[in-house]
């Protein structure tokens, strides 16, 4: 069987864009989109992708830098599948084994764009790091070290500034890249005129990303290959959703990306679309995943095949989190139809307990925000989200210690509940009290809500009530019973 590369060929655009991550995400999603643009919308741009790490660019080498991405999934509710083979990666360079071609790259003239994906761990300042370094630890480090190298070669010109579009999923990622970078140019004591130029020439925008990406499907490979008639050893695999959300709207007409096969939006906005992605897909797992698991449910494409448990996240999702979200209701609307198809993506399968890990936390990011704006707009507790609590409460409450966690039961087995150590003490210290003690109990540890939830009213009533209705006919029955309210 040939290679990809010995069938396909790279169309020649100048590097526009320094990509700092070779990982499975950035090439089924920055990659992927820049390859759809240049086709759709006439972007001529290529890729220079920077391993920030030591290792071997081989693999990319022997395969021209050519690979496939594999997209499978839903799409307006059918079986979607998508081989496209990418051609947008110009090179592929070690940082670290290639310190000087990657510092060659600052003398682009055609580069205008940074992006990013060095995990959340990734944008940090190290005091360690010495100017001197080649290359220095950090990304920002090394990004710092680009930067001066770019304006001293160009001697500050004003129309060689970049614009860094980070995707690592820390909050204000833009902003505290440049933090990072401001204090490296301190530290290193660098020149005022090159704090001006990255002040005034250069761009730090914060960006939001969504796309589920499995990677290399070692399991299904030989399939794949013999589906494409070619070896592909970089084959990429992701679902066929797809949304970037970069907070610049002036970027729009530079960097066309957003295609017939890939969604980007350009706002001022940024936070409400993050809102709407907490709220409406993590949300909606958080909500739905405990109390399903407790009905005997075990992934969530069987959640969605269920017609009670459908019914009850149909209600969650349209009648409590959506007319929370600050974005018009259309756009909301449409957003959590598309989580119902990637929920539904027969190649996924999405294992209940695995959502389950660290429920605490989650809880209070995922819900506790609708909750409140819910009970706000509307004067009473949203029966749903009251619901989910009590769930939790219900997967959660056991006296049973394991290595490291908590075993619970449900009807036929034993499951592991992990989270915080401190916290799974607490739970069971307390999970052998009467149930409203249970409850108000776990409810007042405001900090791990950062308030007192008994305090809100009515609250640990309800939940109470429904770890009774549960115990008394069983957690499906009990769901069952709230979609006919």
């Amino acid at each position: 069987m040939k290679n990809v590369s010995e069938l396909y060929q790279k169309t020649q655009h100048p590097v526009r864009i320094l990509q700092f991550g070779e990982g499975n995400f950035l090439r089924a999603f920055v990659d992927y989109a820049v390859d759809v643009a240049n086709e759709e919308n006439g972007f001529d741009g290529s890729i220079a992708v920077i391993m920030p790490r030591a290792g071997k660019t081989d693999r990319f080498a022997k395969q021209n830098d050519i690979y496939t991405v594999c997209l499978r999934g839903q799409q307006d509710g059918k079986v979607y599948k998508e081989n496209r083979v990418v051609t947008s990666v110009k090179t592929v360079i070690s940082a670290c084994d290639e310190y000087d071609a990657f510092m060659a790259l600052a003398h682009e003239d055609s580069l205008e764009f940074v992006v990013s994906n060095t995990t959340e761990a990734g944008i940090t300042f190290d005091e360690k790091d010495a100017f001197t370094d080649c290359p220095p630890t950090t990304f920002p480090a090394k990004l710092t070290k680009f930067l001066y190298e770019r304006y001293t070669f160009y001697k500050g010109a004003a129309d060689k500034g970049l614009t860094m579009l980070p995707t690592e999923l820390n909050d204000n990622n833009g902003k505290l890249l440049r933090d990072c970078v401001n204090q490296y140019v301190n530290t290193w004591k660098l020149n005022e005129g090159f704090k001006i130029w990255l002040d005034q020439h250069c761009s730090f925008v914060d960006t939001l990303v969504d796309r589920i990406v499995v990677g290399y499907p070692k399991d299904s490979i030989d399939a794949l290959q013999a589906e494409l008639g070619y070896e592909d050893n970089l084959l990429d695999q992701a679902e066929p959703f797809s949304l970037w959300v970069i907070g610049a709207p002036a970027l729009a007409s530079r960097l066309p990306l957003n295609s017939s096969k890939f969604n980007v939006e350009f706002t001022d906005h940024l936070q409400a679309f993050k809102e709407q992605k907490v709220r409406i897909l993590n949300g909606a797992h958080t909500s739905m995943v405990l109390g399903a698991y407790l009905a005997g449910l075990d992934y969530v494409g069987q959640c969605m095949e269920d017609p009670i448990i459908r019914k009850s996240l149909d209600q969650t999702v349209f009648d409590e989190i959506v007319p929370t979200v600050h974005l018009p209701k259309e756009k909301a609307v449409a957003f959590a139809k598309a989580v119902y198809e990637r929920f539904e993506n027969p190649f996924v399968k999405h294992a209940l307990l695995a959502i389950s890990l660290n429920s605490i936390s989650k809880w209070k990011a995922r819900v506790l925000p609708t909750f409140k704006d819910s009970l706000a707009a509307t004067g009473k507790l949203p029966k749903w989200l009251t619901y989910s609590f009590a769930a939790f409460l219900g997967f959660y409450r056991t006296t049973q210690a394991g290595e490291h966690c908590l075993v619970g039961s449900r009807p036929g087995n034993t499951y592991e509940i992990h989270d915080d150590e401190d916290k799974l003490a607490f739970v069971k210290e307390q999970a052998g009290k009467g149930t409203a003690d249970y409850v108000k109990a776990i409810m007042a540890r405001s900090d791990w809500w950062g308030e007192d939830l008994s305090a809100i009213d009515g609250f640990a009533d309800a939940v109470t009530a429904h770890l009774d209705r549960m115990a008394e006919i069983g957690v499906k029955a009990h769901i069952a019973e709230l979609t006919k309210e």
